[in-house]
């Protein structure tokens, strides 16, 4: 097997452990075990889009990052250059980062033990990242197969990437699961369709199926994703107002 094939085959498991842990994220409120729903290959496909925004933010920080990184020859050169002010200022910023990780690892460890069911996954999937890129960090072997430009992005990505899209993910589900968030109301001539007492609050399409929330009980809705009309609701004034003005001054549709 070569070793293309081999980096080939991590990254896809990389993607596709990636979309698992944002959708994990966002049903977990839901409590609902949602890869009984979706097809392997949809994950990622339902996943990329909604987390796009953290994954780029992570990409770009960690190019950056990785973009001014030297190697420790370089680096120990320079501080024996700097003069005592600058050493302790590194030695500062050393033990403040050293107390930082601490600290995550400390708050990360203790929302994993004290949460119930799959809540104790927002303390693991962090509790995991920090320790396997301490690991990584820790293991010459690793990092010395690694351009040096390239390090900070390559071990970032691999480590938090999967932290990054569940923590997405639980985001988006805490909106899409108050009723007192922005968001689409259900129409159509299934079942589960809004009527002036009862709204069934849009949550997600996947693959055929149509999953909404009743406002009444909160009660899951699943039905085909098929003749069905989604009206906003919850909406600010000043977004109301922007619609209004975009449908008076659009063109008439011929």
């Amino acid at each position: 097997m070569s070793k293309k094939f081999d980096i080939s085959i991590f990254f896809y498991s990389l993607a596709l452990f990636s979309g698992i842990s944002y959708l994990w994220g966002f049903w977990i409120k839901f409590d609902l075990n949602i890869l009984s729903y979706v097809a392997i290959t949809d994950i990622v496909k339902v996943s990329v889009y909604p987390a796009l925004p953290a994954i780029g933010a992570l990409g770009i920080y960690s190019a950056i990052d990785g973009f001014n990184t030297v190697s420790k020859k370089q680096y120990d050169e320079d501080l024996a250059k700097s003069g005592k002010l600058n050493k302790g200022f590194t030695y500062f910023l050393k033990f403040y980062g050293f107390a930082l990780v601490l600290l995550s690892l400390g708050g990360s460890a203790y929302t994993a033990i004290t949460e119930d069911g799959y809540m104790r996954l927002r303390g693991l999937y962090p509790l995991i990242s920090m320790i396997l890129f301490l690991y990584i960090i820790f293991s010459n072997k690793f990092l010395l197969n690694i351009p040096v430009k390239l390090r900070v992005f390559v071990v970032s990505i691999v480590c938090f990437l999967p932290t990054v899209a569940f923590n997405t993910g639980y985001s988006n589900g805490e909106v899409a699961v108050d009723h007192g968030a922005e968001g689409f109301y259900v129409v159509g001539a299934g079942q589960c369709s809004s009527t002036d007492s009862e709204k069934f609050r849009y949550i997600s399409v996947l693959g055929s199926r149509l999953f909404t929330i009743s406002s009444k009980d909160n009660n899951i809705c699943i039905t085909k994703s098929e003749d069905f009309r989604l009206i906003k609701y919850n909406e600010d004034d000043h977004k109301k107002e922007l619609n209004a003005d975009s449908e008076e001054n659009s063109p008439p549709v011929s």
